[in-house]
């Protein structure tokens, strides 16, 4: 049956990415002025509300708390100038990325860099705000992406490409998913997931050669990087400290929470020291139109050669249930080597027996729309976090999300004697931060994850968005690095990659669409 539903699965949505050419500083507007762009005026960031950001930015870039509340204020506001200069300014804009090594400073390409320096004349933080002149702008690099979308559609599962805006190259990036797999093994770092990109493995899809050279002048074509799965083995794990610990946590369900799924095949990897449960981490509580209530995790956590027909997914102790395996609403590897990247995911109704609706169990009276902020003392975690729960608020769309935004993510991965999974030895769960490094379908970030941690959410701090679940990363072993810190990678597939994916599926395979979104509201 999974194989007959993968059939007729539908392609990811296509994305954007970024690249420097010139710059100038944003200074003082041309004599025929445009119309400033409106920002408004949130009250202050303190570091409180974002302390494992301002931790992140202070170890990662020696900057006092002050200044890295700055950065974060301009990466605050700088998601409403980007919609504004999008909406208003399509032929003058082309794009913007945050330059967290060049002083945190916003960049902001455009082909009339004059205009759009005039558009921002009354924006916050003008000293930190740069434009660089570039060849496309916004419209015409949209109309070649959604024309290459258009090109290399197709109604398979997995889908040739991924096609994103680059907004730092001002070009349209096709990544080929041919190899995406393999291309991740070999990327043992951030550096070499960069260069994995630059390289095809094996040789190049002669339909995306053709697309890519038809837009010869504006598109490029790269290798999709996708990270190893971090579903791994495991048994009951017990609280370290007070609060809450994700591998162990009470109701209500949360964000960051761990989810234990049955096989129905005994796993026959080495490292699986508990064959018959995987041990994935919830993503973010979800709603339909209806009302109706799910946990979203990994697809790859449900999905594969070692749990066919349906699954289930349970608390640690693997007896008190959570959801179930809907396969019209999941897009997960069907095969050994397989990757949905960036749409791997799969959304689960709580599970309901004869008896009882496990929703009132998880859910209840309590408050529904919570991510778990879990702490440890380690020199990986930055110690920039506060124990306890974030409200989402809500989510960013992957065109909306920019390179060098600082972003938060958590699971449940560990090394505990009894979870099964021995290259997680001294790796410790939690939350963590760090800033997205590129945008290839996904989301790339430069933050340390192990087995355990798929379907992990990715949010910010600031202003409680949701951006995506864990799908993959580094094949690292271990503690996070810290000397430096940063310098592996994971990669996410975007809120809005995955509402999309599933409202076309469901449209498709039922004629139905269920209207899922992130839960938003207690």
């Amino acid at each position: 049956m999974k194989s007959v539903v993968a059939s007729a699965r539908l392609r990811s949505l296509a994305i954007a990415a970024a690249a420097i050419l010139t710059a100038t500083t944003v200074g003082a507007p041309p004599a025929a002025a445009q119309s400033p762009v409106a920002v408004s005026r949130p009250a202050p960031l303190t570091v409180e509300q974002a302390r494992g950001s301002v931790a992140y930015l202070r170890a990662a870039y020696g900057i006092s708390e002050r200044e890295a509340l700055r950065r974060l204020e301009l990466q605050r506001t700088s998601a409403e100038l980007d919609a504004a200069l999008s909406a208003g300014y399509p032929d003058d804009y082309a794009g913007m990325w945050l330059d967290q090594e060049a002083g945190g400073v916003l960049v902001l390409a455009a082909t009339r860099p004059e205009r759009v320096r005039s558009a921002l004349r009354s924006a916050p933080d003008q000293a930190h705000l740069r434009t660089v002149k570039v060849g496309l702008s916004l419209r015409q690099l949209s109309a070649t992406r959604d024309a290459l979308s258009a090109e290399l559609a197709t109604d398979t599962n997995v889908a040739p490409a991924t096609v994103v805006i680059d907004a730092r190259a001002n070009r349209v990036a096709v990544y080929q998913r041919a190899g995406a797999a393999t291309a991740g093994a070999r990327a043992t770092g951030l550096a070499a997931r960069q260069d994995a990109e630059r390289r095809l493995v094996g040789a190049a899809d002669t339909r995306l050669t053709a697309a890519v050279a038809r837009h010869a002048d504006r598109a490029v074509l790269r290798q999709l990087v996708a990270g190893k799965e971090r579903s791994g083995a495991l048994t009951r794990d017990t609280p370290v400290a007070a609060g809450c610990d994700p591998r162990d946590c009470a109701p209500p369900m949360r964000g960051g929470m761990r989810l234990t799924v049955q096989r129905t095949q005994a796993s026959t990897s080495p490292v699986s020291l508990n064959p018959w449960w995987g041990q994935c981490t919830n993503g973010f509580n979800m709603v339909d139109s209806r009302g109706w209530n799910y946990v979203m995790t990994a697809g790859h956590c449900m999905t594969g050669t070692d749990k066919l027909g349906i699954n289930y997914s349970y608390s640690t102790d693997r007896t008190t249930p959570v959801g179930t395996e809907v396969l019209n609403f999941e897009n997960g590897p069907t095969c050994d080597g397989c990757s949905t990247y960036p749409a791997d995911y799969s959304i689960q109704p709580y599970r309901t027996t004869s008896t009882k609706n496990w929703y009132t169990y998880w859910g209840g009276s309590y408050a529904r729309n919570q991510v778990v902020s879990w702490c440890q003392s380690a020199s990986s975690t930055w110690q920039g976090c506060v124990t306890g729960s974030y409200a989402i608020k809500g989510y960013y769309a992957l065109d909306q999300v920019k390179v060098g935004w600082v972003v938060c993510g958590t699971g449940s991965g560990d090394d505990s004697a009894d979870s099964g999974y021995s290259t997680n030895v001294g790796y410790l769960p939690g939350i963590r931060c760090g800033t997205v490094s590129a945008k290839d379908g996904g989301l790339v970030t430069n933050l340390c994850t192990r087995p355990g941690d798929s379907g992990g959410p990715l949010f910010s701090e600031i202003d409680g968005r949701a951006y995506g679940i864990l799908h993959g990363g580094t094949d690292g072993n271990g503690p996070c690095p810290t000397s430096p810190a940063g310098t592996e990678w994971s990669n996410y597939s975007p809120i809005s990659v995955i509402l999309a994916h599933v409202q076309r599926q469901t449209l498709d395979l039922e004629g139905k669409d269920y209207g899922f979104k992130v839960r938003t509201t207690p």
